[in-house]
């Protein structure tokens, strides 16, 4: 096998969050009287992290006179309304348990909060995957390499030529070309082929078990 490590994005490759995320964002909208968003608007707002995602869908972003009340209340929310339609790709469960007893490691980086992302490794991953380093706010966000970096200490991992990330964004494909690492881009979450199109990945895969064939 050419790769002995894989990384995983979380939202738009693991897990299918959108709705789950678009619910408890316009619940919140809806109960400051602003103007709430469709599905697909959410779907070009996430990527970045949930306060990132909040300021997209803000009608006047950071900018807004409640804005911090709002994303603490947003989180509180979001974290306990996390489980509702999220729901694994197709695939994911049966490949990342392959994965797991090829003795390949693997660890999820995300942007989502560590608490919402603690809470969907427990339910979906564990004991296939058990690390996830997602935003805590103590340490850089993707696609900044830092949170790539942690990932791979803690794991023990010090050769990145034989280390894959897995995503599904242009936030993804930086974070790879960032922190040095080939990568891989899913056609099938938040982003469309035609939208990451630019980048330079090793693969392109329209469904999760493709993986198998590429490590």
């Amino acid at each position: 096998m050419k790769y002995n490590t894989i990384l995983f994005d979380l939202d738009g490759t693991l897990l299918y969050t959108l709705e789950d995320l678009a619910d408890s964002i316009n619940y919140m909208l809806a109960k400051y009287n602003l103007p709430t968003h469709s599905i697909d608007d959410v779907r070009r707002f996430v990527g970045n992290g949930l306060r990132k995602l909040v300021e997209r869908a803000l009608p006047e972003g950071e900018n807004y006179e409640h804005f911090e009340e709002f994303l603490k209340e947003f989180i509180e929310y979001y974290n306990c309304h996390n489980r509702i339609k999220t729901r694994p790709y197709e695939g994911v469960l049966e490949t990342t348990e392959k994965l797991a007893a090829l003795n390949i490691k693997m660890a999820i980086v995300t942007n989502k909060g560590q608490t919402a992302s603690d809470s969907l490794i427990d339910e979906f991953f564990a004991p296939s995957i058990t690390i996830v380093i997602g935003d805590d706010g103590n340490h850089k966000r993707k696609p900044d390499p830092e949170p790539i970096e942690i990932a791979l200490q803690k794991l023990g991992v010090t050769d990145k030529s034989k280390v894959l990330y897995i995503g599904d964004s242009e936030v993804d494909a930086a974070t790879a070309e960032n922190a040095g690492l080939d990568y891989v881009l899913c056609t099938f979450g938040f982003r469309t082929a035609k939208e990451l199109s630019t980048f330079h990945p090793v693969a392109y895969v329209d469904s999760f078990a493709e993986i198998l064939s590429i490590i």
